[in-house]
């Protein structure tokens, strides 16, 4: 690693050069095994002892930091150990060479820099004496970021400017102080994570800042930070002591160290952050810089006053629920008394229901007497009704005796016929049987007698068929015979045919592949020149990729849906869409896309919706194609609905699917033309002439642009014209217009070439014309017209087509031919399949034939054995039939036995069953009459029930009535018995007066009839009440509070708000003479705007003006330019040092936006600054300030970081720090440079 130097001039008025101090840091490769620093802080205080050891120069006041022990260099990354080594010895050589003689320099000079670090030292202590407590005297770092050190920086009074490239460590420094001070990452708004700031690579790291205590004394702040286990450990040492962190922040606070606050210290990562602060944090932050007493008592003022205002708002709230509160008590007090009227009511309609009840039972005590006589009258007739039914009971007696005797007898004979019967039906069964069998022997009989007849006439079907089938078989032998001879010629003329067909159905296989590649060549070209030749779709696709992404979808859904579109609002019938359908294939997107635009077409044809209207838009000059794009490019993309009046589609398209539509008026337009004189005069043509289109669009489009007056002139038809000349031009053309149009025109839109002129008659002078002057690109994205190149392409299309249809009509005879030719070979080579298969068929028949001759054979020989059986079945079949026949007879003669015997049967059931019936109609007389008497007897038994229930149930009635009254008499006091007794009324008038007293109950409809209720309500009302009580007192007790808040409000707020007063008319002061200091025409004030008279959330505006006719304006984005803020900021923040007690002041990069001038300005203000007399001279106040004492003789400190300086800006009482540090400082490049 380089060790850096630092040097410094002594005075800058006896040297031609200014006082510097440069740092120059080189950063170590970590990738090279080089010598490590020391890991202890020992090691780190040995180093500075043999640094300080060394000889200094003092005649021109050279500082070397040189760390001897430390020979790092930038070595190449990747360079192996071996060269990386000898590297290392020949650079300590060099530095042991370079030591000698140093060494030998310092013995001869030593003797006489004794008497010039003398007056070094008293000029150092002099500089020391004006600077404030807690200014930077020296700020050491070892491994902290982009350095490794150790370094050096001692700073100087007043200006200390730190000057480096980017990236070269100016931050780094800023950084320094943030972290050596005891400040966290919030204020840099970087990396919160302290590791990120070590140095990569190494292990430990320290700051030092010596800070100014008085002027005898300074103070040593240090910071150790080493890292173990990705942690930060920090070690805190105050005058190389160990210390802990509350000690730093009483160092903080008592060397009034603000760097939280941004006047003081701005870093360069909050630069924005300044412009950002709003008024309120503004006066804040201007606050905390003069004074953070001042800050504190600012905020217990407002904290005071938010606690006045909250507490003025319970009050209000607090009076306003003791309001609620009395209301709420009042309604339950209303409530209260209502339930107690309703008590009084209740114990008078308990007193009535008792008397009630009372009355009731005594009516119902007369009820059970009658009811008692009543059962007692029934149950005398009931025993008189029962002896009446008692005789008729005993003649049903008798009658169901005798009718039992005849039922037995006619029973019996019953049976005897049943018996009777069932023996004829089995009779008849067996004769039926025996029939049956004599008919089946009969019909065998009569068989086998047709069988020997039929027999004869099939023995000679059969020999007829044998003599057939020996004929055929001897002529399908001769066949054969015939046959063979031919058949080997045959074979080979098969096999030939076959090869010949093979190759004629390859020949034609190739000239159909042939002919299917030349019709698809054919169907491309068309496809292409009908591409080329379809205006609509082409410049349709255009406009869809120039068009916005929004637009394009709602285009495209529209035409998705047009089929919904055109059947919801009935524009075309359904037969006509269905018809459309069956032609395209939905399943596929092209046929799908192909359906739409056909619909669409067929809206147009039927001159009901044109769109988009591009597509009907023909360019008939390409020459101006881009004026006519230019022109009607705004409705491209927009649709024409021919009819108004129909809303609801006009609705549909404009908002379901947000189209652009146009809509047509009834009435026409009339359209200009261009005469003789116009052409002489340039005039081309009209806009209208440029286009082919339906008259509907052309009309439709006049309603919105100036179609019929918009006119082309030639492009040298205005040059090099006067003003007077470009008037007469215009005054003829509107004439001209006006009378072919027949109304007054007083504006005229032509183009010339790619430019756009718009000319309107002024409305305050006819003579005067505002003319309006664009340009436009010769180009057209959109629409599209064939050109030479296209109808060159398109004649070189048609030439393909014509070779291809020659090739392809000679490519169809061939096929021709060929399938001619095969034919032939086909219809030979089926002559002779068909020779063998009728060979093969003649075959299987004489197999057939031959099986047919031997089952011939073998019937015959059956049919005359037969004969022979026929014979001996006759006999038997005889012999059955006489058995069947005798067995007839016998059952015959005792079915007709039988018969007689039923006949019998049957006449004594007859009389018997007659007698039956006779005393079975004297019974049915006698039932009637008992079962009328029955009735009777139960209809008295009913009645006694029934009166004995309500006997019963009344005496029931009687007992529960008389139990509840007596317990509810028990209930009641003497004089409630005594009002009871005293009710003279009856029942009727005890229900009228109950029902009174219902009405009165259902008049309080609200109020709880629970007890429980009641008592709760009571409990509510007391709790209220207390609530009111207590509030009552809070309310007192906030009262005290108010008055104790005013009290400390007029006791802090007189001296405080004067301070302030006369801190911002010091402000006002400086701020505006640093700007008339930098511009005269610059000015400036600063306004503190209060919310009220006890300067409750104050803001504070920064006003400028930039020239002396402009407002005054508050700091803004919108209202100045980034420089313009950039120079007043840093104008505001120099205006309050005076007032601050801040021992340094830190701006990083504050001059970035700033231009030459101004930047020159800001350091000869800087310089006033640091230099008392010429501040009291430029700057002095003239108002006597009873809380301010300006310090004209102390001289301020400043570091500021630029990446750069301008030339030309004397440096006169203003350090320079120069960081040679990064990428472009060369290896030991300033090792030899003594000042």
């Amino acid at each position: 690693m380089k060790i850096p130097n630092k040097r410094k001039t002594n005075k800058p008025e006896n040297k031609p050069y200014t006082k510097k101090n440069k740092i120059i840091e080189q950063n170590k490769d970590v990738s090279n095994d080089n010598c490590e620093s020391s890991d202890s802080i020992e090691e780190f205080s040995i180093a500075q002892n043999n640094k300080n050891e060394k000889p200094k120069v003092s005649a021109t006041g050279k500082i070397k930091l040189d760390k001897e022990n430390e020979n790092h260099y930038n070595g190449k990354i990747g360079a192996n150990k071996y060269e990386t080594n000898k590297r290392t010895k020949e650079c300590n050589n060099n530095v042991n060479t370079t030591n000698n003689i140093k060494s030998k320099q310092n013995r001869i000079t030593s003797t006489s820099s004794q008497s010039k670090n003398e007056d070094i030292a008293k000029e150092n202590n002099e500089r020391l004496k004006r600077l404030k407590k807690g200014a930077i005297i020296e700020i050491t770092l070892f491994n902290w970021m982009v350095f490794s050190g150790p370094i050096k920086l001692k700073a100087n009074e007043g200006i200390n400017l730190i000057a480096a490239a980017n990236a070269s460590g100016k931050s780094s420094i800023v950084c320094a102080l943030v972290f050596g001070l005891g400040y966290n990452s919030n204020i840099l708004s970087r990396n919160k994570d302290l590791i990120n700031f070590i140095k990569k690579g190494e292990k430990k790291s320290y700051i030092e800042i010596i800070l100014k205590y008085d002027d005898t004394k300074n103070v040593c702040v240090k910071r150790i930070m080493s890292i173990n286990d990705n942690k930060v450990e920090s070690i805190w040492l105050i005058n190389n002591k160990k210390t802990n962190f509350t000690n730093i922040l009483d160092i903080q606070k008592n060397y009034n160290l603000n760097l939280d606050n941004l006047i003081t210290f701005m870093p360069q990562e909050n630069v924005s952050k300044f412009s950002r602060l709003n008024p309120e944090e503004l006066f804040e932050y201007t606050l905390l810089a003069i004074d953070s007493k001042l800050l504190k008592i600012y905020k217990s003022l407002n904290d005071i006053i938010n606690s006045k205002q909250v507490g003025e708002k319970k009050l209000v709230i607090y009076e306003h629920e003791i309001v609620e509160e009395e209301k709420l008590m009042n309604n339950l007090e209303e409530k209260k008394n209502k339930f107690e009227d309703l008590r009084k009511l209740i114990s008078i309609v308990k007193l009535y229901k008792i008397k009630k009840k009372m009355l009731i039972l005594q009516k119902k005590r007369n009820s059970l007497k009658h009811y008692k006589i009543t059962i007692d009258q029934l149950v005398k007739d009931k025993d008189k009704q029962f002896k009446v039914l008692k005789e008729y009971l005993k003649e049903l007696e008798k009658c169901h005796k005798i009718l039992n005797k005849l039922s037995l007898k006619i029973g019996q004979k019953k049976n005897e016929i049943k018996e009777s019967v069932s023996k004829y039906v089995l009779w008849n069964v067996k004769l039926e049987e025996i029939e049956k069998d004599i008919l089946s022997e009969e019909k065998i009989m009569e068989d086998t007698v047709q069988n020997v007849c039929e027999n004869a006439d099939y023995i000679k079907d059969i020999d007829k068929q044998i003599k057939k089938t020996n004929e055929e078989i001897k002529e399908i032998e001769s066949f054969f015979s015939e046959k063979e001879k031919n058949s080997k010629q045959n074979d080979i003329r098969e096999k030939e045919l076959q090869n010949e067909l093979k190759e004629l159905l390859n020949e034609n296989k190739k000239n159909i592949m042939k002919k299917y590649n030349l019709q698809s060549e054919i169907n491309l070209i068309t496809e292409k020149i009908k591409r080329a030749r379809n205006y609509e779709n082409i410049q349709e696709e255009k406009m869809l990729n120039n068009i916005d992404f929004t637009f394009r979808e709602r285009i495209i859904n529209y035409k998705r849906n047009i089929k919904n579109i055109v059947r919801t609002h009935n524009l075309i019938s359904d037969n006509f869409i269905d018809n459309l359908t069956t032609k395209y294939d939905e399943t596929k997107i092209t046929n799908q896309n192909e359906l739409n635009d056909a619909i669409i077409d067929e809206l147009s044809k039927r001159n009901i919706l044109y769109g988009p209207i591009c597509k009907y838009i023909k360019c008939t000059n390409p020459e101006f194609d881009y004026i006519l794009e230019f022109f009607l490019k705004k409705y491209f993309n927009s649709f024409l609905l021919i009819k108004k009046g129909n809303q609801e589609l006009l609705e549909s398209l404009y908002k379901n699917y947000k189209l652009s539509v146009i809509t047509m008026t009834k009435e026409t337009h009339e359209f200009c033309y261009v005469t003789n004189e116009m052409k002489q005069r340039g005039v081309k043509c009209f806009i209208y002439e440029l286009f082919d289109s339906p008259e509907v669009i052309k009309h439709g489009l006049s309603n919105f642009l100036p179609l019929n007056i918009a006119f082309v002139i030639k492009e040298d038809a205005l040059k090099n014209k006067s003003t007077d000349e470009i008037n007469e031009f215009n005054n003829f053309m509107i004439k001209e217009l006006s009378k072919q149009l027949n109304e007054e025109i007083s504006s005229l839109f032509y183009f010339c070439s790619n430019n756009v002129h718009k000319y309107k008659i002024s409305s305050y002078d006819k003579k005067i014309y505002v003319h309006t002057f664009s340009y436009i690109k010769k180009k057209c994205n959109i629409l599209y017209s064939i050109t030479s190149d296209v109808e060159r392409d398109l004649d070189n299309l048609f030439e393909k087509k014509k070779i291809y249809n020659e090739e392809l009509t000679v490519i169809e005879q061939n096929i021709q031919e060929s399938d001619r030719l095969k034919k032939m070979k086909n219809d030979e080579y089926n002559k002779i399949i068909l020779e063998k298969s009728e060979i093969n068929i003649k075959k299987k028949k004489l197999v057939l034939l031959n099986n047919e001759l031997k089952n011939l054979q073998n019937n015959l020989s059956l049919y005359l054995k037969g004969e022979h059986i026929i014979d001996q079945k006759k006999i038997s079949i005889t012999k059955n039939i006489n058995l069947l026949n005798e067995k007839k007879i016998k059952i015959c003669d005792d079915y007709f036995t039988l018969l007689k015997k039923h006949v019998k049967y049957d006449e004594d059931l007859f009389s018997h069953s007659r007698y039956f019936n006779e005393w079975k109609r004297y019974l049915s007389v006698i039932k009637n009459k008992n079962a009328d008497n029955e009735e009777k007897l139960e209809m008295i038994k009913k009645t006694i029930d029934a009166e004995m229930t309500n006997y019963t149930t009344c005496l029931n009635d009687i007992k529960e009535l008389e139990d509840i009254i007596k317990v509810q008499r028990g209930e009641l006091t003497n004089n409630e018995i005594k009002f009871i007794n005293e009710i003279n009324m009856s029942l009727d008038e005890i229900e009228k007066k109950l029902q009174e007293c219902l009405i009165q109950q259902k008049i309080y409809p609200d109020v709880e009839k629970d007890e429980e209720k009641y008592n709760l309500i009571s409990i509510q009302i007391q709790k209220h009440k207390e609530n009111i009580e207590n509030k009552k007192k809070e309310i007192e007790n906030l009262k005290r509070d108010l008055q104790n808040y005013d009290k400390q409000i007029e006791s802090i707020l007189p001296n405080w708000s004067n301070e302030i007063n006369e801190y911002i008319i010091f402000l006002n002061h400086n701020f505006k003479k640093f700007m008339n200091f930098i511009n005269p025409d610059y000015d400036g004030k600063i306004e503190l705007v209060k919310k009220n008279d006890i300067y409750e959330k104050c803001q504070l505006f920064v006003k400028v003006k930039f020239k002396q006719t402009s407002p005054f304006l508050s700091l803004s984005v919108s209202h100045q330019s980034g420089g313009e803020r950039s120079l007043s900021t840093m104008l505001y923040i120099l205006s309050i040092q005076k007032l601050t007690k801040n021992g340094f002041y830190v701006l990083d990069e504050l001059n970035q936006g700033l231009d030459q001038i101004n930047e020159k300005k800001i350091f000869e203000l800087l310089s006033c600054l640091s230099n008392p007399v010429l501040y009291e001279q430029h700057f002095l106040h003239q108002h006597h300030y009873k809380y301010i004492n300006i310090d004209y003789k102390s001289k301020p400190q400043y570091f500021i970081l630029t990446p750069q300086i301008i030339r030309n800006i004397p440096f006169k009482d203003i350090t320079v720090h120069y960081l040679f540090n990064g990428f472009g400082v060369i290896e030991n490049q300033f090792d030899n440079l003594y000042y």
